[in-house]
Parts: structure tokens; sequence; C-alpha cells
């Protein structure tokens, strides 16, 4: 019957780092979440800014554009997305 109270610390200690250890993951699984939520957000602002630069968009006037303006509209959408896609991609030698 010595052992007993050795046996119930140690039980304790287990408990105790059990606990921690399931907080510690349940806090990185939450902040993995929260970053991937955030990264679909900015996303999807990205492409409604792309969508209303698009051709046929519903905020076209009633008057057609010409060929040559739905070209530099389209244009400029693909040097915008050229632009955010080398600030995504990492510099070589990094």
């Amino acid at each position: 019957m010595a052992d007993q109270p050795s046996s119930s610390g140690s039980l304790f200690l287990s408990a105790v780092t059990g606990a921690a250890l399931g907080a510690a993951g349940l806090t990185w699984w939450l902040l993995s979440r929260a970053d991937r939520r955030q990264a679909l957000g900015d996303q999807m602002r990205r492409l409604s800014k792309l969508n209303s630069l698009a051709p046929g968009a519903a905020s076209v006037s009633a008057v057609p554009e010409s060929l040559e303006e739905r070209v530099q509209r389209l244009n400029i959408a693909i040097d915008e997305v050229r632009r955010q896609l080398e600030d995504l991609s990492p510099e070589p030698g990094n």
C-alpha cells in the first residue's frame, strides 16, 4: 500500500500532460482552420474583383463596349493576376 501515493501522483501527472497536449493540438487545429478560412476569403475577394473587371459583368453599361476595350480590360486583369502570383511565389535563392 505504500506504492499507492506514487501511482496516484503518476496518474495525475499523466492526466495533466495529456490535457496540455490535447489543448496544444486543439489550438494548432483551430489556428490552421482560421488560416485556411482567411486565405479562402482573400482568394474570394480577388476573384470578385477580377469578376468586376470581366466583360459581361452585371455592372456593364447598356452601350456595348468595343473589342479593343474588352481586350484592354482583360490585359489589365491578366497583369493583376500575374502581380499577385509573383507576390505569392518565393524568390529564387530564399
